[in-house]
Protein backbone atom coordinates (compact mmCIF):
# COMPACT_ATOMS: atom_id res chain seq x y z
CA UNK A 1 0.00 0.00 0.00
CA UNK A 2 1.35 3.61 -0.68
CA UNK A 3 0.50 7.02 1.07
CA UNK A 4 -0.20 5.19 4.20
CA UNK A 5 1.97 7.42 6.51
CA UNK A 6 -0.42 10.37 5.37
CA UNK A 7 -3.39 9.04 6.85
CA UNK A 8 -3.60 9.04 10.96
CA UNK A 9 -7.23 7.64 10.83
CA UNK A 10 -9.00 4.79 8.66
CA UNK A 11 -12.17 6.63 7.86
CA UNK A 12 -10.35 9.28 6.02
CA UNK A 13 -8.15 6.39 4.13
CA UNK A 14 -10.48 4.50 2.79
CA UNK A 15 -12.98 7.79 1.92
CA UNK A 16 -13.18 8.14 -1.87
CA UNK A 17 -12.34 4.47 -2.16
CA UNK A 18 -14.83 1.18 -3.65
CA UNK A 19 -14.30 -1.98 -1.61
CA UNK A 20 -15.11 -5.53 -3.06
CA UNK A 21 -15.01 -8.57 -1.35
CA UNK A 22 -12.61 -11.17 -3.14
CA UNK A 23 -13.13 -13.59 0.01
CA UNK A 24 -14.69 -14.65 3.28
CA UNK A 25 -12.77 -16.98 5.87
CA UNK A 26 -12.33 -17.76 9.64
CA UNK A 27 -9.86 -15.20 11.62
CA UNK A 28 -8.56 -17.39 13.95
CA UNK A 29 -6.11 -16.50 17.38
CA UNK A 30 -2.65 -17.34 15.90
CA UNK A 31 -1.57 -19.43 18.93
CA UNK A 32 -4.54 -20.84 19.97
CA UNK A 33 -6.65 -21.16 16.72
CA UNK A 34 -9.42 -20.46 18.32
CA UNK A 35 -12.45 -18.30 16.11
CA UNK A 36 -12.42 -14.58 16.61
CA UNK A 37 -14.60 -13.47 13.88
CA UNK A 38 -14.20 -13.44 10.74
CA UNK A 39 -11.34 -12.10 7.41
CA UNK A 40 -12.85 -10.57 4.67
CA UNK A 41 -10.59 -10.06 1.66
CA UNK A 42 -11.55 -6.87 0.05
CA UNK A 43 -9.79 -5.18 -3.24
CA UNK A 44 -9.94 -1.54 -3.71
CA UNK A 45 -11.59 -1.17 -6.89
CA UNK A 46 -11.78 2.63 -7.11
CA UNK A 47 -9.78 4.87 -5.64
CA UNK A 48 -10.36 8.68 -5.64
CA UNK A 49 -8.35 9.81 -3.02
CA UNK A 50 -5.90 12.52 -3.54
CA UNK A 51 -2.47 11.97 -2.21
CA UNK A 52 0.21 14.34 -2.18
CA UNK A 53 2.62 14.05 -5.38
CA UNK A 54 6.32 12.96 -4.51
CA UNK A 55 9.16 13.61 -6.61
CA UNK A 56 6.47 13.84 -9.52
CA UNK A 57 5.07 10.56 -9.12
CA UNK A 58 1.34 10.06 -8.74
CA UNK A 59 0.20 7.76 -6.49
CA UNK A 60 -3.00 5.32 -6.11
CA UNK A 61 -3.99 2.44 -4.16
CA UNK A 62 -6.34 0.92 -7.18
CA UNK A 63 -6.18 -3.14 -6.92
CA UNK A 64 -4.57 -2.96 -3.89
CA UNK A 65 -5.90 -5.78 -1.54
CA UNK A 66 -6.87 -5.02 2.15
CA UNK A 67 -7.37 -7.85 4.77
CA UNK A 68 -10.31 -6.83 7.29
CA UNK A 69 -11.23 -8.56 10.43
CA UNK A 70 -14.47 -8.36 11.77
CA UNK A 71 -15.73 -10.03 15.48
CA UNK A 72 -18.23 -11.70 13.94
CA UNK A 73 -18.49 -15.05 12.80
CA UNK A 74 -21.70 -15.06 11.44
CA UNK A 75 -20.84 -12.48 8.87
CA UNK A 76 -23.17 -13.21 5.61
CA UNK A 77 -20.86 -11.47 2.66
CA UNK A 78 -21.12 -12.53 -0.87
CA UNK A 79 -17.75 -12.74 -3.07
CA UNK A 80 -18.06 -9.91 -5.49
CA UNK A 81 -19.99 -7.31 -3.18
CA UNK A 82 -19.14 -4.03 -2.98
CA UNK A 83 -19.30 -2.72 0.90
CA UNK A 84 -18.48 -0.57 3.61
CA UNK A 85 -16.73 -1.00 6.43
CA UNK A 86 -18.45 -0.02 9.86
CA UNK A 87 -16.75 1.71 12.55
CA UNK A 88 -13.06 0.83 10.64
CA UNK A 89 -10.19 1.01 12.53
CA UNK A 90 -6.54 0.77 11.47
CA UNK A 91 -2.83 0.15 12.35
CA UNK A 92 -0.25 1.33 9.93
CA UNK A 93 3.29 -0.83 10.25
CA UNK A 94 6.44 -2.37 8.98
CA UNK A 95 9.59 -0.93 8.09
CA UNK A 96 8.66 1.85 5.26
CA UNK A 97 5.03 2.22 6.88
CA UNK A 98 3.38 0.36 3.79
CA UNK A 99 1.47 -2.34 5.84
CA UNK A 100 -1.80 -1.63 6.85
CA UNK A 101 -4.22 -4.04 9.56
CA UNK A 102 -7.93 -3.10 9.86
CA UNK A 103 -10.87 -4.19 11.96
CA UNK A 104 -14.22 -3.30 11.77
CA UNK A 105 -17.31 -3.56 14.01
CA UNK A 106 -19.39 -4.85 10.79
CA UNK A 107 -19.32 -4.94 6.89
CA UNK A 108 -22.28 -3.34 4.94
CA UNK A 109 -23.18 -4.62 1.59
CA UNK A 110 -23.79 -1.82 -0.80
CA UNK A 111 -24.48 -4.08 -3.50
CA UNK A 112 -24.61 -6.90 -4.08
CA UNK A 113 -22.09 -9.04 -7.34
CA UNK A 114 -24.23 -9.45 -10.61
CA UNK A 115 -24.84 -12.77 -12.09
Amino acid sequence: MRGLSKFFDTPAFLRGKRLEVTGVSKWLDYDTKATLGSKLAVIITEDNTAYPVKDGEVINNKYQPISVKVRKTDLNVPVGAVVELISPTGTVYGQYHNQLSITADDVKVISAPKG
